[in-house]
């Protein structure tokens, strides 16, 4: 049975979110905050979640096309963050609980529109 490779992209998104997720579990640790951990949780959920994401993901195209991926050697990628996809996903944590859709939406929406 033939498997589909993870796209690049999708990899670096979920490397991006595993990221922000260690962040808020060493913060959970520190602060011993229940909130912060499911936080950290949730992220974990939406790094895999992205790491699915096919190459005309809607997520993707728009990230792309805003120019978050920087290609790299061997057919990888990196993820480029900005400040308006940084306040994005803290916002998120400011407000009621949210999931792993919702990450990635707000970290499309900050994107802006294809």
């Amino acid at each position: 049975m033939l498997t589909r490779r993870p796209d690049a992209r999708a990899l670096a998104l979920a490397i991006f979110l595993r990221r922000w997720a260690g962040a808020f579990s060493f913060s959970a640790d520190a602060l011993d905050s229940p909130g912060t951990a499911r936080s950290g949780m949730t992220l974990l959920d939406a790094a895999q979640r992205a790491e699915q994401l096919a190459p005309d993901d809607p997520v993707i195209v728009v990230l792309s096309e805003a120019g978050h991926f920087e290609a790299m050697p061997g057919g990888h990628a990196r993820f480029i963050e900005t400040v308006e996809v940084r306040r994005a996903v803290l916002r998120l944590f400011a407000g009621p609980a949210f999931d792993e859709g919702q990450v990635l939406a707000a970290i499309a929406d900050a994107s802006g529109p294809p």
